[in-house]
């Protein structure tokens, strides 16, 4: 076997895709614009040929040391995740990972996937690539890069993180290396915005998923609608997604025109409004998990078709929703259950944090191109908060953007008007996948007010169904039609899986267990320890913690620990120089705050599924 078949398997382990475009790469053999030159001491380094010049990806005089060099300007802590932009000839990358113990991790990002592949061919790199500190990926796979960051950057590490940029990558690639820095400051930001989440709504979130569990048994998942619709043939319809900013109130009588020539999604806030017109949405979607009651006062003996995830506010699926479609995780174990049953895929998406964010990419699964946004200002055009159907549900009014903190933004005309922090973050998320989907989805922005979104054609309401809505379709008669995902044997084998968690409960409290016995024994014996054998000790008390982290049940108990979670990492980030003893004194409350939570999953799980 061939030095870069044995790199390329071991890359396989870890990401197949990656490892079989590398391997055609290699098999083409064609000109490439990496070449492998050798310099002093028969070591070969790599050059770059671009805009008519080589760059040396590495120093001609002495690559050894000039990686050493490198690795020495970053210091070395324990936890903490390097992020590292370009691999050249994995030299550099090498040198810094033997300064590293087994609490770090490199996320290594290559913006050319000749130089990786070079590389491959070059150097034999089998035991840096295996090594399960390493996590090596291609710009061109942005996904892979995404979920690397996004499993990564856990609110426990946001101050234990460094970017590390190789000689030349920012100069050769500066677009690249933008695009990576941005994704992982995104991803942090979205990190802290989730915990705040888990910290507001703290018991509510496990409670709202386990009733979410029991209920999607006899209810339908949003992929049979996919399939439905796709029977029906959905060319040159539109998705109308219709949201609760105060700009509604302007155009929602237009939106009549829309029924039957468009597919309506109604966010849950928006609901009032649209009743009041006498309009019927094809979709409500709710996913708030403390939506207000009164959105729902309305309805009455009305029904329609619900979209929820497992963190929506039961409440209106519970009095309201006798045909509910599901999308999304309830968590890993749960879900693999469901699939298995189902023979088919739930719908998972990257969630933007709001409802109206949902819809939007509840009508990308479902395949519409054109998406027209309504409703959607993410802003306090003005100076109103929301549309005028749920005038007082959120207080009062001036009150309510006074509470908020808040900062300016342009509209579609260049002016400035106020939004606050949080919408502000949608308005950026709907940026960013806009971008990221711009080939096969054209979204119109039909608001007439709020936020400028980039990246949206400018229409008014009028305007946009005229052009987008000339083709009738009655997709809701044949949606309400569809029956349960899971027939009477299926729905008893859920039922019967389901009381497993009681299982996975006892074995995770074992295992958080172990890793509290172990945090308080080193605690004991830090100081007289040598460098060895802390070194031991902590990659034992790491890999208990991986299994703590990995477990099937960790989701449960980090939700029912969510705020005693925050406040333990609050603490460690805030000192950026924390003794290993104080550290692991804070892993042990925090495994502590785990096995304090357990009796409240207990509590909600029996009535969650044992109430008649």
């Amino acid at each position: 076997m061939e030095r870069w078949e044995k790199n390329v398997r071991a890359l396989a382990y870890k990401n197949k895709q990656l490892a079989e475009e590398m391997k055609s790469l290699i098999l083409q053999n064609a000109d490439s614009r990496v070449h492998a030159v050798e310099v002093s001491d028969s070591r070969k380094i790599l050059t770059l040929e671009r805009d008519g010049y080589t760059w040396r990806l590495n120093s001609g005089l002495d690559p050894e040391g000039a990686a050493g060099l490198y690795a020495e300007r970053y210091t070395v802590k324990p936890f903490y995740r390097y992020f590292i932009f370009g691999f050249s000839d994995g030299l550099a990358v090498r040198k810094l990972l033997e300064r590293c113990d087994d609490t770090n991790l490199l996320i290594i990002c290559e913006p050319d996937k000749e130089i990786l592949a070079e590389a491959l061919r070059q150097y034999d790199l089998e035991d840096l690539i295996s090594d399960h500190r390493v996590w090596p990926c291609i710009f061109e796979m942005w996904e892979d890069i995404c979920s690397a960051i996004f499993g990564t950057v856990g609110y426990s590490y946001i101050k234990l993180l460094e970017f590390c940029i190789l000689p030349g990558y920012d100069v050769l690639y500066t677009e690249e290396c933008r695009t990576f820095m941005d994704e992982v400051i995104c991803t942090i930001t979205y990190e802290k915005a989730r915990v705040a989440t888990f910290s507001t709504f703290n018991r509510n979130i496990p409670q709202n998923m386990l009733f979410h569990m029991k209920n999607m048994i006899k209810q339908r998942i949003l992929t049979q609608a996919k399939y439905e619709m796709e029977q029906e043939g959905m060319e040159g319809v539109p998705a109308i997604i219709v949201a609760a900013g105060p700009s509604l109130d302007k155009n929602i009588k237009e939106l009549k025109k829309a029924e039957g020539r468009a597919v309506l999604f109604v966010v849950d806030a928006a609901l009032k409004s649209v009743i009041q017109e006498g309009i019927v949405p094809d979709f409500v979607c709710t996913a708030d998990p403390k939506a207000p009651e009164r959105f729902f006062e309305t309805v009455g003996e009305r029904e329609f078709l619900w979209c929820c995830c497992g963190w929506s506010n039961p409440f209106p699926i519970r009095t309201y929703g006798k045909k509910v479609f599901y999308y999304d995780t309830i968590f890993p174990w749960w879900d693999e259950i469901v699939q298995n049953e189902l023979k088919d895929e739930i719908p998972m998406h990257e969630s933007g944090g709001c409802v109206s964010a949902e819809a939007f990419q509840l009508a990308r699964y479902l395949g519409f191109r054109t998406i027209i946004f309504v409703g959607q200002d993410l802003a306090f055009t003005g100076g109103q908060s929301h549309t005028e159907g749920i005038k007082g549900v959120l207080g009062d009014n001036e009150d309510y953007i006074k509470s908020r903190y808040l900062i300016q933004v342009e509209d579609a005309d260049g002016n400035l008007l106020d939004t606050d922090f949080q919408m502000n973050f949608y308005r950026q998320w709907f940026e960013k996948t806009i971008r990221l989907c711009k080939e096969e989805t054209f979204v119109i922005d039909a608001t007439e007010g709020g936020a400028k979104i980039e990246g949206c054609a400018i229409l008014t309401l009028e305007e946009a169904i005229a052009r987008e809505c000339g083709r009738e379709i009655k997709i809701y008669d044949r949606l309400e039609k569809i029956p349960p995902a899971f027939d009477d044997a299926q729905q008893k084998r859920l039922y019967q899986k389901a009381e497993e968690m009681e299982t996975l409960k006892d074995d995770f409290s074992r295992q958080v267990e172990k890793g509290i016995l172990l945090g308080t024994a080193l605690l004991e014996e830090v100081k007289t320890l040598d460098a060895g054998r802390l070194s031991a000790k902590l990659k034992e008390i790491t890999e208990q913690n991986e299994i703590i982290e990995n477990h099937l049940f960790a989701r449960w108990a980090t939700m029912y620990a969510k705020e005693n979670e925050s406040d333990l990492w609050e603490d460690i980030l805030a000192k950026e120089d924390m003794e290993i003893g104080e550290m692991i004194g804070r892993n042990v409350r925090l495994l502590e705050s785990y096995q304090a939570g357990i009796p409240l999953f207990e509590e909600d799980f029996r009535e969650a599924f044992r109430k008649s």
